[in-house]
């Protein structure tokens, strides 16, 4: 008995654990430092990027813009594309992507 809580509590926070973005495809997307393409197309620009203290440590913050509200189903897929493509992990400064929504 001990031994199945103790293996339901491991696959628990197995589970909890796992990037949300692991099973998104950002396939045709890419990215410049700038900007975020779909097959060659601007989708999103860097609107932003700031510093902040937060929870005890400091983060960086990179807001992206839509050019048209087309493009809001690939807020997720953006993320995953900048993350992937930033290294900005110098001086343990966490860097966290924000997608800016258009209204239709």
């Amino acid at each position: 008995m001990k031994n199945t809580i103790l293996f339901m509590l491991l696959f628990l926070f197995s589970c909890s654990t796992m990037s949300p973005l692991k099973n998104v495809d950002i396939t045709g997307l890419s990215y410049d430092g700038k900007s975020v393409f779909l097959n060659n197309e601007i989708i999103a620009t860097l609107g932003a990027i700031e510093l902040a203290y937060d929870g005890g440590e400091l983060v960086r913050e990179a807001t992206f813009i839509l050019s048209s509200a087309k493009y809001n189903e690939y807020a997720i897929k953006i993320i995953k594309c900048v993350q992937e493509n930033t290294k900005l992990k110098s001086n343990n400064i966490k860097f966290e992507v924000e997608v800016e929504l258009k209204n239709e």
